[in-house]
Parts: structure tokens; sequence; C-alpha cells
């Protein structure tokens, strides 16, 4: 039977960055944001449907000034929560505040690169400085901290320098894929890695392996996708996708908060919907169909790092 392990709550789109690679192209403060009891009751759904894990994500949470509220009632119903952020509004006021309300939340910390020109080519002049401090202020402060590394075009060759720079502040490191959504659509020319850049990085995977800890998503290391089997995501107006990516591609919303409760909504739906053709191929059991945000948002029916059928660079 399929369980939630992890489900992604985007609390809002509001953000105080403008990354290149932004699936939900943040900013802006969505009109259809959830309020403090909306929040809530979702929250309580995620609890009554026995999720795991729930990463509150944006946009930028800590732009939401009930963002200490949030966190509080999340742990006060009994769920596990990680906070996903930026870390660039994380003062030593802001990480204390949160450490009296919950000492075990677990913190994922964006970062693109460890040296501020690889990091702002993505997040803009002066960024790096700023999440380098809220980072510190966490690490700190005693949290499980995990660093975020989304891998691109640009930064995939400076991938041991982010495992160094994990492995000196002995902190964990998720290894993601960049896909061209949201505001990546944009940059897709000049971000999207090829198949020998990402089997570069997972070579170093693989040599670091014993002496980190790696959190790696399927779009790097292979598998079955976890989209809609074991993750998922809300959307700032209560929209459950099977993954982020698909925030665009209604015919994969899997349902609305608004109208059903999470337990009913993930009961009801079949990931198998995203596997399309790849399902029935002669190789799915080898590359299990790769990554389908990816291969979608290329405009294309397979996805060319894992697709053992097509030829791909």
């Amino acid at each position: 039977m399929r369980r939630p392990k992890i489900v992604e709550f985007e609390l809002t789109t509001a953000c105080n960055y403008a990354c290149k690679h932004c699936y939900c192209n943040a900013g802006k403060k969505s009109k259809v944001e959830l309020s403090i009891e909306q929040v809530k009751h979702v929250l309580d759904e995620l609890k009554s449907a026995h999720v795991e894990t729930v990463d509150l994500i944006g946009g930028e949470p800590l732009v939401r000034p009930d963002i200490y509220e949030i966190i509080e009632y999340a742990v006060g119903i009994g769920l596990d929560v990680m906070l996903n952020t930026n870390a660039s509004l994380a003062s030593k006021e802001v990480v204390k505040k949160i450490k009296k309300i919950y000492p075990q939340l677990k913190v994922g910390i964006s970062f693109d690169g460890s040296l501020p020109d690889i990091h702002e080519f993505i997040r803009g002049k002066g960024t790096f400085d700023k999440t380098y401090k809220g980072f510190m202020n966490f690490v700190e402060a005693g949290f499980d901290v995990t660093i975020l590394h989304v891998i691109n075009k640009k930064n995939y060759l400076y991938f041991e320098d982010m495992i160094n720079f994990a492995k000196k502040h002995r902190v964990s490191l998720y290894v993601d894929r960049f896909v061209p959504v949201g505001r990546g659509q944009l940059y897709k020319k000049i971000l999207t890695p090829n198949k020998k850049e990402i089997e570069y990085v997972r070579h170093l995977i693989e040599k670091h392996k014993n002496s980190i800890n790696f959190y790696v998503e399927e779009n790097i290391s292979g598998g079955l996708c976890s989209a809609g089997r074991t993750h998922a995501s809300v959307l700032v107006d209560g929209t459950v996708v099977p993954c982020g990516h698909f925030r665009y591609d209604k015919e994969y919303y899997m349902g609305n908060l608004n109208e059903k409760s999470f337990e009913e909504i993930w009961k009801s739906y079949d990931p198998d919907v995203l596997l399309d053709a790849c399902k029935v191929c002669s190789m799915f059991k080898r590359c299990f169909g790769g990554c389908r945000a990816f291969a979608k948002n290329m405009g294309l029916k397979y996805d060319p790092i894992f697709c053992e059928v097509e030829s791909n660079d």
C-alpha cells in the first residue's frame, strides 16, 4: 500500500529572491495564498493521513509573519516538520525563536554553489553572504541542517567543492536536478544538464558516499520516481500535485484540499498516469521512465538522462 512519506506544503509564493531556476516563479505573494486557519486545516489533513514528514516550502516561508505559529501548530498536532529556506532572513533572533518552538526542526538551506560566483549566478549578487550567515545561525544553534543543492549545467563541475563544503560544516547534502519549470523555462538552454554531466555528479556521489550523508533524488540516482507514490506537494491554494514540477499541468492534479480530504485524494490517485508510454516499454525496468516532469517540460516523451531507447549525449 502506498504511504505518503514526505509532503511539501507551499506556504507562500512570496520571496525576497528571484532565482533563475525557480519552479514557482516566486516573488510576489499569491492572491490565493491560504490564511492561517486554512493552513492549519491542511496540517490537520496531513496528520490524519499519517504523513511522515511535512516540508514547509515557498517561495520563502520565513516571509510569512505567522511562520512561528504555523510551526508551533504543526508540532503541536504531532507532525514531523522540515523547513525549506534560503536562510537570508534567518537572523540569530529568528533562529532563536524557532529553536524555542521546536529544537528538533529539520532545516533545508538552498546553496547553488560553495563559492559566491556560482551561487549568485542563480540567486543574484550579494545572496551568498546572506544565506551563509543564516546557514551558520542554524548550524550554531544545533539544528539538523541539510544543504539543498540543485544540479545545473553551470554548477555541476563545482559539485565536489559543494560536497567538501558540506563536510566542513558537518551537514547533510540533498542533491536534485534542474527541471525547467516556472522561471526555469526562461533559462533552460543555459541550465539544463545533459547525461554526461549527471553521470559526473553520480560518480562523485559514489566516491564520497561513505564520508557524508546524501539525500539523492531519483532524477539523479535513477529508479522509479516517488511522485505520487511516497511524495506529493500541496500548492499555495491547496491544490495537491504528485510533484511540485507538475504545478502548471492540470491533467496531473490530484485534487484540492478545499474540496476533499488529503486521505481521499491520496487513495484515489494512480501514480502510473505519470509514466505515459514508458510503462509498456521493454526497457522500463532498466530506466523506470526517468523524470517525467523533466521530459514533459523539455517537450519530450522520454527523459534523455535515463532513457535506454532514445539516443542521448
